[in-house]
């Protein structure tokens, strides 16, 4: 399902079967890079969508729109598709990620005309028909690209890695697109198509073209995947940039009653009437916010104060370790305290969005009630940073109990510092990581997203994971792919520190 933000850009601002293609494609981003793109062409999503209108209504160089492929594949698409996607890599590299948006957008428009029919040939019939024709499209939108996603032998795109990959997909794509020219054109009913622009499809030319608008919703994904990767291997990182729904909703000019009779489904439309009833009243989207989008609307109210108290939080973390490192022996194994304080210094991470501190109580621990928490507070481990700095084996044997082992405290430990590593962690979500194997942050980055989507669905499903779960969601594959993208930003960040902390422990 897609999320509240591409609905609203869909029913608010598609207008064109390229804005919606545009849009679609987001939802088929599979890759890391490809993602944090992604949350730049949202955040820029007025630029992105003006891009894909600009070549019919600004430049108007409509002979760059085509592929005559029977006329020796005549046209100025893939070169003018070369130049635009050469100056989307320049503004990537300049962090100019709106103007990226932009040159995205343009791009889209020179790669995904070539793959409809009345864009590779032209006729006599095709130049009546070719606006009907495209209008009926686009009021089919989506009911075709439904049609298309409900079909278990859809049309998918796959791009070469061979030089010149971009253009000859593009006259590949072509050649597919040609096929469907002349039925199209001796099939298309002018006269329900002008009355009812849907009624001039049947249904054969309905299949036809949904597997075609499939075959570019398909490809501008891949071709997004692309330029991500092309930056990251020219040393370009591109970073996730914040999205929320109210930045979107604020954008919004046409009346939300229009827009909104647009959204599939009543429910849909409920729930999306309900963001914007609350964001008009409040300039904020809180109550009716979807889980799946995990924004927590709150920490923009206290962010400013959050700071603050940041600097004094880092500070009483640090001098609680150095406190507790002077009072260890040298045989003492390596702590892992310095990782959970470290982590979120950088100015350019929030960290009010990591749910657990070194310094909070042992009970807002993961796996440990009030009782527990007594039990520990007992032997002088109050805090989770107390925790993570004591020995396990020595812990487990002050502790006494039958069921608390140092195999035990092992997976509690792992699971406290995850949840102290990775932003917006829940419970149960390091709760399951831990279970499946997933128990730090460098194997969380170097695991596959589907494998690690797949154990965790596993593990839900047995009683284990029950128990777990408490009545909770298993991470959907987005989610999975957050903790991916988190876990590698993190190790990228500390890879200094733990190589330090490595050769010290190699010393000893």
């Amino acid at each position: 399902m897609s999320s509240p933000i591409l609905v609203i850009l869909r029913a608010a601002h598609c207008r064109s079967t390229h804005h919606h293609i545009a849009v679609d494609a987001l939802d088929r981003i599979a890759t890391k890079q490809g993602r944090r793109l992604v949350t730049q062409l949202l955040r820029h999503h007025m630029r992105y969508l003006t891009g894909a209108k600009d070549p019919d209504v600004r430049f108007r160089d409509f002979q760059n729109h085509v592929i005559h492929v029977d006329d020796g594949y005549w046209g100025g698409a893939p070169r003018v598709a070369s130049q635009w996607y050469d100056r989307l890599q320049k503004y990537l590299r300049q962090a100019r990620y709106a103007d990226a948006a932009h040159a995205a957008g343009v791009l889209s428009h020179y790669f995904t005309d070539p793959m409809m029919p009345l864009h590779t040939a032209q006729s006599p019939v095709e130049k009546v028909l070719h606006r009907p024709i495209e209008w009926s499209v686009t009021k089919s939108y989506g009911s075709l690209i439904q049609r298309w996603r409900d079909d278990p032998t859809r049309t998918v795109f796959e791009l070469s890695d061979q030089p010149g990959w971009l253009g000859e997909s593009m006259l590949y794509a072509a050649r597919l697109a040609h096929a469907h020219y002349s039925e199209l054109l001796n099939q298309y009913d002018l006269a329900a198509g002008s009355k009812q622009p849907p009624s001039g499809l049947n249904e054969d030319l309905q299949t036809r073209l949904s597997d075609l608008l499939g075959l570019a919703v398909t490809g501008w994904a891949r071709v997004l995947e692309r330029v991500a990767w092309e930056a990251d291997q020219s040393g370009v990182t591109i970073p996730r940039a914040s999205v929320t729904l109210g930045t979107v909703l604020a954008g919004v000019r046409v009346p939300d009653r229009l827009w909104i009779r647009r959204i599939a489904g009543k429910r849909q439309q409920s729930k999306v009437s309900a963001m914007v009833e609350e964001f008009r009243r409040t300039g904020d989207v809180v109550e009716s916010l979807p889980s799946e989008q995990r924004i927590i609307a709150r920490v923009r109210k206290i962010r400013h104060r959050e700071r603050d108290y940041r600097a004094r939080r880092e500070l009483a973390a640090r001098l609680a370790a150095d406190e507790k490192r002077a009072d260890e022996s040298d045989d003492t194994p390596r702590a892992i305290l310095p990782f959970a304080t470290a982590a979120r210094q950088e100015d350019d991470v929030d960290d009010a969005r990591i749910r657990l501190q070194v310094i909070d109580p042992l009970v807002h621990a993961p796996s440990i009630g009030p009782k527990t928490a007594d039990r520990f507070s007992a032997i002088g481990i109050h805090t989770v940073g107390d925790f993570l700095s004591a020995d396990v084996l020595v812990t487990a044997n002050r502790l006494a109990t039958g069921w608390i082992t140092a195999e035990t405290l092992m997976s509690w430990r792992n699971q406290c510092l995850l949840m102290c590593q990775l932003p917006d962690m829940l419970a149960r979500d390091v709760k399951l990581l831990v279970a499946v194997g997933a128990h730090t942050v460098d194997i969380i980055a170097a695991t596959d997203e589907d494998a690690l989507h797949s154990r965790l669905v596993a593990m839900s499903e047995t009683a284990a994971g029950a128990r777990l779960l408490r009545g909770g969601r298993v991470p959907d594959r987005d989610r999975v792919a957050e903790f991916i993208d988190d876990a590698m930003e993190f190790v990228q960040r500390q890879t200094s520190p733990a190589e330090s902390v490595a050769s010290k422990q190699r010393a000893a």
